[in-house]
């Protein structure tokens, strides 16, 4: 079995800012499983353990759903904690820009994936950049202060492009990533 997800990758002036602000938290010496930067991406939909064989008709259906999306921006901004600052289990990056295109490309890659039978998502669309999971309650005050003290926070502004299908093995030095289906967007439509 192959643990897969949909997901959108992070260009790396965004990881250099995400790797930044994760140092500027790792001052509170809580005990955090923090994301390697280059290991963090907008996970679209989590498919869990899949059967190899299943791969390429994941990959058919994907194919057209990135081929009808069109190029957008997205801006990491602002932070927070699921399910709350006050009981943090997981520390995530918001984003803000063309959310009816990202909502749209989400959609698409549950609704196609919906059809070969993956189960439908039940809560809402919460895009973030998941960044690092707590691990105990130890200094988690100095955590709060300092990720409060980065409301502001802002990486630069990048184009998505296109959707990529990874697989995800579990490794003692964290998840390693591969990419199994790169697909660009229709790159044509711009400008028109």
């Amino acid at each position: 079995m192959l643990r897969t997800f949909v997901a959108i990758d992070l260009p790396a002036a965004v990881q250099e800012a995400l790797d930044r602000f994760e140092k500027a938290l790792q001052e509170a010496q809580a005990p955090i499983a923090w994301v390697k930067p280059e290991r963090i991406h907008l996970t679209l939909k989590f498919l869990g353990d899949v059967a190899p064989e299943r791969i390429p008709e994941i990959k058919r259906s994907l194919e057209p759903v990135a081929a009808a999306a069109t190029p957008f921006r997205l801006q990491p901004s602002g932070c927070g904690a699921f399910p709350s600052v006050k009981q943090m289990r997981v520390i995530w990056v918001g984003l803000t820009g063309d959310w009816e295109a990202l909502k749209k490309l989400q959609t698409g890659v549950e609704e196609a994936l919906g059809k070969l039978g993956f189960k439908k998502e039940e809560r809402p669309f919460r895009a973030h950049l998941t960044v690092g999971r707590v691990k105990g309650s130890r200094h988690l005050r100095a955590l709060q202060d300092l990720l409060m003290s980065r409301q502001s926070f802002e990486a630069e502004a990048f184009d998505v492009t296109e959707l990529v299908l990874y697989k995800s093995e579990l490794r003692p030095e964290g998840a390693r990533y591969t990419p199994l289906f790169r697909k660009t967007f229709n790159i044509e439509e711009i400008g028109h």
